[in-house]
């Protein structure tokens, strides 16, 4: 799953992934990700910083908050590139933090090292 108010970049990541057999849903913000992921149940969600209404950040807080949602793997995708907020995100639970821009092969990897996600 994508959450990314970034229409040209969900819609990138969507056609990448699909490539590569990965079923993808993607949403604009939180709000429509919560919705989304209660219903989809995604394997995986990569989600930007900043969004609309509540941040990436905050997102992350109430998935890890949330029993039924708190094992989904989340990596954070922004353009900050700041070492306290990349700490931060790994203290709420991220699993990883990649910096915009970045290739689809970058992204590839890390969603394999992901558990579950290898080859």
């Amino acid at each position: 799953m994508i959450v990314d108010d970034d229409k040209f970049l969900r819609e990138l990541l969507i056609e990448k992934l699909n490539s590569l057999n990965y079923e993808v849903t993607s949403v604009s913000e939180s709000i429509l990700a919560f919705n989304t992921i209660k219903t989809n149940k995604p394997d995986l969600i990569l989600l930007d910083v900043l969004l609309p209404g509540l941040s990436g950040l905050e997102t992350l807080n109430v998935l890890r908050a949330d029993d039924e949602n708190m094992h989904i793997p989340v990596i954070l995708i922004s353009r900050l590139d700041e070492p306290e907020l990349i700490r931060t995100a790994k203290r709420l639970g991220a699993d990883d933090y990649l910096v915009k821009p970045f290739t689809a092969e970058i992204l590839i990897k890390k969603i394999k090292d992901i558990a579950g996600f290898g080859n």
